[in-house]
């Protein structure tokens, strides 16, 4: 099994290949799903490349960051950058990218990110047919689950083996980008899974009354430890093990790294021997300073030990509670903070700290340079001194003794010199450029259609006035575009009650449960046939493949036709349909956990033949305006005869987490509250925990900017909660009583990072 270690700095490349990594991987500069300080430029990315592979290791590039559309061109310039630079794979999750590499770069091996979600062997198994040469599994996957993936598959497969776990399927989180605009598709994630929420009483919660109960890191998952269960993933056919860490010092890889090396190695040895190497590897995975460990979902999918919700989940030491703060300025004019505590382990220059805000459950990282005892300046200090820290952040008027934090050490080797380190490097390669291939980059952005403004596209207009495309009355009525309107309900019985609009197609989840009610109800729901769509869930366990190829089956020869998938992979469980005696092909369409965001990802879902696609809700409005024209400016060129169409997500109560831990402290259908006071409730569904907003996400009152945007469908979803409340509320949201209700309009208006 190779060993795939992270890499964010030099001296953690260094560490790596010291340590016996068989494999490294680094991020693609500014495309990948990692907020570091600083990213590798193309110089220094391919002078690694060159220095792993004299030493026989590879080096991959994550470049698995969702790509907006004014990203385009330089996304097109990576492309070609890593063509000419050669790295052992790109690893990548935007579908957009999926087309762009294999339709120009197809000499560059591409990975499927976990990000996609791959969790059983018909997804792994498309994935390979379009051309992925490995495919990394979700997280949330068993031994058993991946064994059978592997098997049924054919496919390569890595996994994650230590680390940092999402509560979260990756590339099914929306809660950080919803609620503040950071994405955590495009490596910008504030992480509030890591924060405490408190439960609320359910008749009080509307209005944010009673008191709050049961405090507690709901969300908060320990680490990802699977040192002691090697050769039962080698059984499983799983051929890469990938350590969790760009973010990680150098101490914490090289640590990680040499504790899995010995593990590895031992495998084969007697029993005796592989205890004793075990139990070093475990001493060297206690000095990295990280989470608590458990096996995550590796021996079971419903862990008891995956989260405990008393502790904070911060990773390293605690150095002591913070006594006060003080807000200062420095002599250049930033904001610098003054922490005061008494030390319950030892500090010193250069060790990388992270402020807990217990308040708000905020996390600030820093790097000690200012460290005081009795006011003078030391470049250590002891346990149970009382100390003075000085780092630069704002904690918008928290201060004095009313502040609550604590202070972690999460790397007790130097950054300080890390970064001498690093500078020197980047000095030395300073003068070496490696630079696009610029007249195939112009060769496929015009292909692409792509002009690079926006300006004179139908946009939604922000705060400082609203003019968008509404014209005064001047005696006769303004010019209003009606779009099409497509409504998912919960259920078939909700067919037969009254929608708050004209429906010209109603969208119905396929589950078991509804597939039973349907059937129930068959004679009654005739009428609705013509218009009725069944949607796949996003997460389709490998145990009910079977179940869903069979229903398929049935539907499509009932005369059932079209289909909505939640996964680009999808499209796999319609094998059936290639054996000759279906006589009807289906329509096939795409939810917006397909995370479209750019016109390159449009191009690649009409090349997969749906019918229409929604774009993804994160986007703001320009991105959508930009996207769609360039897409449709490129189907106009050249007279495609069926473009698919581009649909938008207007209303509903979309799941911020996904998950797949049911765990004892959830209390399904009870509100809980943010630090922020947002409030949101659990639901389990379909074997799946999902978090949703008591704020429904709204995007009603831009239905004419979306229509001047080339919008072509609606997409109301009602099935987030009572039938008969999500039409009342809907109502009043379309004849504009919008004082009745709060809503949330994510980045439509904003910026999304």
């Amino acid at each position: 099994m190779e060993l795939l270690a992270p890499a964010g700095s030099f001296p953690a490349f260094e560490a790596a290949l010291a340590e016996g990594a068989d494999a490294i991987y680094v991020g693609a500069p500014g495309f990948n799903a990692r907020a570091l300080s600083r990213d590798f430029t193309f110089a220094e990315i391919d002078s690694m490349i060159r220095q792993a592979h004299r030493l026989g290791v590879k080096l991959f590039i994550a470049m698995n960051s969702l790509v907006k559309e004014s990203e385009l061109p330089a996304a097109i310039e990576a492309l070609s950058c890593f063509a000419q630079m050669r790295p052992d794979a790109l690893i990548i999750q935007d579908i957009g990218l999926l087309y762009l590499a294999r339709s120009w770069f197809p000499e560059i091996p591409l990975h499927a990110s976990t990000l996609m979600s791959v969790h059983n062997s018909v997804a792994a198994r498309e994935l390979v047919h379009l051309g992925f040469e490995r495919v990394v599994l979700a997280r949330e996957l068993t031994l058993e689950e991946m064994a059978l993936i592997h098997s049924r598959s054919g496919a390569e497969i890595e996994v994650f083996i230590h680390g940092a776990m999402c509560f979260s399927y990756s590339g099914l989180c929306m809660f950080s980008s919803m609620h503040g605009g950071k994405s955590s598709l495009r490596g910008q994630c504030v992480q509030p899974c890591r924060r405490h929420y408190s439960w609320l009483p359910s008749k009080k919660s509307v209005r944010g009354k009673g008191k709050k109960a049961g405090s507690q890191y709901l969300f908060s998952m320990n680490d990802l430890c699977g040192v002691d269960v090697l050769p039962e993933l080698r059984q499983a056919g799983v051929s890469c093990l990938k350590i969790e860490g760009r973010m990680k010092s150098a101490q914490y890889v090289a640590n990680t790294v040499a504790a899995y090396r010995m593990a590895i190695d031992c495998i084969d040895k007697e029993d005796e021997e592989q205890d004793k190497i075990l139990r070093e590897a475990h001493r060297l995975l206690d000095d990295a300073m990280a989470r608590k460990r458990t096996s995550g979902f590796l021996l079971s999918s419903t862990p008891a030990q995956a989260i405990t919700p008393q502790q904070s989940g911060n990773s390293g030491q605690l150095l002591g509670r913070i006594e006060s703060v003080r807000q200062e300025r420095s002599r250049e004019g930033r904001n610098r903070l003054v922490l005061t505590l008494a030390l319950t382990a030892p500090v010193k220059e250069g060790d990388r700290l992270r402020l807990h805000n217990e308040k708000s459950g905020d996390r600030m990282s820093f790097t000690v340079r200012s460290l005081k005892i009795q006011g003078r300046r030391k470049k250590s200090a002891l346990t149970g001194q009382k100390i003075q820290l000085a780092l630069y952040a704002d904690l918008k008027g928290q201060s004095g003794r009313s502040f609550r934090g604590s202070l972690y050490k999460v790397d007790v080797s130097s950054r300080l010199v890390a970064e001498r380190v690093g500078r020197k490097r980047s000095k030395k390669l300073s003068g070496r450029k490696i630079n696009p291939d610029r007249r195939e980059v112009e060769e496929i952005l015009n292909h692409l259609s792509w002009k690079g403004k926006t300006q004179d596209i139908g946009l939604p207009q922000g705060k400082k006035g609203r003019k968008g495309n509404r014209r005064k009355n001047s005696g006769r009525r303004s010019s209003r575009r009606e779009l099409p309107w497509w409504v998912e309900v919960a259920s078939p019985a909700d067919l037969q009650q009254r929608l708050p609009v004209r429906a010209a197609r109603v969208v119905v989840t396929l589950t078991q449960a509804n597939m039973t009610c349907f059937t129930k109800l068959a004679h009654k729901l005739s009428k609705h046939k013509g218009r009725l769509v069944w949607r796949l869930p996003a997460i389709i366990h490998e145990s009910d493949l079977d179940w869903y190829t069979t229903n398929l089956k049935q539907l499509v020869r009932n005369g059932f036709y079209r289909f909505e998938l939640s996964h680009c992979s999808q499209y796999g469980l319609f094998i059936f349909l290639r054996e000759g005696e279906w006589e009807r092909d289906v329509e096939l369409y795409a939810y917006y956990t397909l995370n479209i965001l750019n016109s390159a990802s449009l191009r690649c879902g009409a090349h997969f033949g749906y019918r229409g696609a929604l774009f993804t809700l994160e986007s703001e409005g320009e991105n959508l305006a930009g996207a769609i024209a360039h897409f449709k400016r490129q189907g106009r060129r050249k007279k495609s005869r069926h473009m698919m169409k581009v649909g938008m997500y207007v209303y509903g109560h979309p799941a911020l987490f996904t998950a797949r831990l049911e765990a004892d402290h959830f209390h399904y259908k009870t509100p809980f509250v943010s630090p922020r006071e947002e409030q949101f409730f659990l639901e389990h569904r379909d074997g799946l925990t999902m978090a949703r907003s008591l704020v429904p996400f709204s995007l009603l009152r831009w239905q004419q900017e979306l229509a001047a945007m080339d919008v072509d469908y609606l997409r109301l979803d009602l099935s987030g909660g009572s039938l008969q409340k999500e039409v009342k509320t809907v109502q009043a949201l379309l004849t504009q009583e919008k004082s009745r209700f709060t809503v949330m309009s994510g980045n439509f208006q904003g910026t999304l990072v």
